[in-house]
């Protein structure tokens, strides 16, 4: 799956960039939260080792409020999303969000090498995005947030890393092992991936292999 971890570190990294070229509500709205998240990282109460779960606590709290992971959650399973029982949904929605966190948990101290430019903003009713480019040592990496408004204010529901979104890797993954098994399999899958922190679900549910096709006697039989 498409580097998970860059759910939340891309949008950390927005409080290391570059004046906007334009600057909208969204924009303002990803700042302000962002601009929190590096206070914490950079208070030397929270360097020492021993602080690490409770800065990432504080961080977790910060970013739930920009983040929309039922939206993400529910644009991941598309297709199924609608026969889903509410108890199926809020399970999925609570493993999918601690796959998540996991993912970026140990790349927090990795921001301060990364700057970030802004390259623009579009708006078109309630929808939203907002265009960064990602500055590495001899590389450079087009993000796009995909942004919907809500009454807590401009919502991150998709990533769109080098023109591949996240929403659509996670979507594609889901459907394999959905199609291969079932959704409670898919369950399943996401509770392993996070007790043995593998890297993603294919090492916790590969496809199983296809049947070879039966072979016909001469009489058909």
């Amino acid at each position: 799956m498409l580097i998970q971890g860059l759910v939340l570190v891309l949008v950390f990294h927005l409080a290391l960039a570059a004046p906007p070229v334009f600057a909208g509500q969204p924009t303002e709205d990803i700042k302000t939260i962002i601009d929190e998240v590096m206070a914490i990282l950079r208070n030397p109460s929270y360097q020492a080792p021993g602080q690490k779960a409770a800065r990432l606590k504080l961080i977790e709290q910060s970013a739930l409020r920009r983040i929309d992971y039922q939206e993400m959650s529910k644009r991941s399973l598309e297709r199924i999303w609608s026969t889903l029982s509410s108890s199926q949904r809020a399970e999925f929605l609570r493993l999918f969000t601690a796959l998540l966190r996991a993912s970026y948990a140990d790349k927090l101290d990795d921001f301060a090498k990364t700057k970030v430019s802004y390259e623009g903003e579009t708006q078109k009713g309630d929808a939203a995005e907002v265009r960064i480019l990602v500055n590495r040592t001899n590389d450079k990496i087009p993000v796009k947030f995909q942004l919907q408004k809500s009454p807590q204010g401009w919502m991150i529901y998709d990533l769109i890393i080098e023109d591949v979104s996240l929403v659509d890797n996670f979507r594609t993954e889901f459907d394999r092992i959905i199609k291969a098994s079932s959704f409670s399999a898919l369950l399943k899958c996401m509770q392993l991936k996070l007790q043995a922190n593998l890297a993603d679900l294919k090492e916790a549910c590969p496809t199983p292999p296809k049947a070879a096709p039966k072979t016909r006697g001469k009489n058909g039989g």
